[in-house]
């Protein structure tokens, strides 16, 4: 009798060794989102200005991780998987205390595609125009590092830097 348990448990290793290396790559699944902003502030003139700015942006970004610093004059948001990032609204939610955004520094995962003579990224619920001194991929997955211009319709990422993701993550 014992011999059954252990052809089950057998079994039950061999069929889960096999399934691991794929559970394993889908875990490193290409992403497509806003990862994160950086942006300078015009208004952080002192440690006072820290918390309102903070409760600003804490209303419309719960769960993301927020970081406001009055030594370096920027606000920091890490989004959480299940937040996206608005350009309208983060200026919106800084311009609520009096304050303005000046530059923001964005990494964003997703997909680039190109269309009538113009390159996109679209991350998540976004899709920005792309300007990069290099050539971003079309058709594939990227991790981008550069600054958005969310002046004009649309927004314009200027990417300084990015890696092609791997759809397997190897």
């Amino acid at each position: 009798m014992t011999a059954m348990p252990q052809a089950r448990t057998a079994g039950t290793l061999l069929v889960l060794s096999l399934l691991a290396p794929a559970a394993a790559c889908h875990r490193h699944a290409p992403e497509s989102r806003v990862k994160s902003v950086e942006a300078r502030i015009d208004g952080i003139t002192c440690p006072t200005c820290v918390p309102p700015l903070t409760a600003s942006l804490k209303r419309h970004y719960k769960q993301s991780a927020v970081e406001v610093s009055d030594e370096k004059d920027t606000a920091t948001i890490q989004f959480a998987d299940n937040e996206s990032f608005s350009p309208a609204e983060f200026r919106a939610a800084v311009e609520r205390v009096r304050m303005h955004v000046i530059r923001v520094r964005m990494q964003a995962c997703g997909t680039v595609q190109t269309s009538d003579g113009k390159t996109w990224l679209t991350a998540g619920d976004n899709r920005f125009l792309l300007q990069s001194d290099g050539d971003l991929p079309p058709n594939q997955p990227v991790c981008a590092d550069g600054t958005l211009d969310s002046q004009g319709d649309p927004a314009t990422f200027h990417v300084s830097a990015f890696r092609v993701q791997g759809a397997s993550g190897h």
